[in-house]
């Protein structure tokens, strides 16, 4: 059912990006961006985000998501951790171009499930955190191929309550951030 609601409340924003976004063919010429984080994926860390550009170049629309699978304990044998993120941020840029410095705001939310594994088999967790995130960071852009880097540093207020596998509820609100530190992407 958490899945269900993820992936709905991801269309939802989709739509809902489209619809408040300003197009133009003026600018950088760029409407629309991808970028992927290639060092996370060798660490079973899917770090993705689609970004909806507005005419002025001043501002964007960014759809952030992640897909963690034991993060940094592939050696666990006794339980599964996955991970799975998607949220909504407005960037504002200091430059008419859609990179240099920008300012962020917006929202995570965050969906933690664990699997037993060996003695543990059966045996599973999950729960859920939402996160208010404001920060600032960087973007550089080609002119001429699309191509762009960028990296950013968030951190805010966040709640939620996560099960443990073994039935005890572990609340987790207060300070949480989020770091970007390569994002390598493509606009078009």
């Amino acid at each position: 059912m958490r899945k269900l609601f993820v992936l709905v409340l991801f269309f939802k924003l989709i739509l809902i990006s489209n619809l408040l976004a300003q197009y133009d063919v003026e600018g950088n010429g760029k409407d629309y961006g991808i970028a992927i984080n290639p060092v996370g994926a060798l660490f079973s860390w899917y770090s993705l985000e689609y970004n909806i550009w507005k005419a002025d170049r001043t501002g964007e629309i960014n759809i952030p998501f992640q897909l963690l699978h034991n993060p940094f304990d592939t050696e666990n044998d006794d339980h599964d951790l996955t991970i799975f993120s998607i949220g909504a941020q407005y960037r504002k840029f200091f430059s008419s171009e859609q990179q240099g410095f920008f300012v962020q705001a917006g929202f995570i939310h965050y969906n933690f499930s664990v699997d037993g594994k060996g003695e543990y088999r059966g045996e599973s967790a999950g729960g859920s955190v939402n996160s208010v995130l404001f920060g600032f960071g960087y973007r550089m852009i080609s002119k001429t191929n699309g191509l762009f880097w960028s990296a950013a540093l968030s951190a805010g207020k966040g709640w939620g309550s996560v099960d443990s596998p073994n039935g005890e509820d572990v609340s987790n609100s207060g300070f949480t951030y989020d770091i970007d530190l390569l994002k390598i992407g493509y606009a078009w």
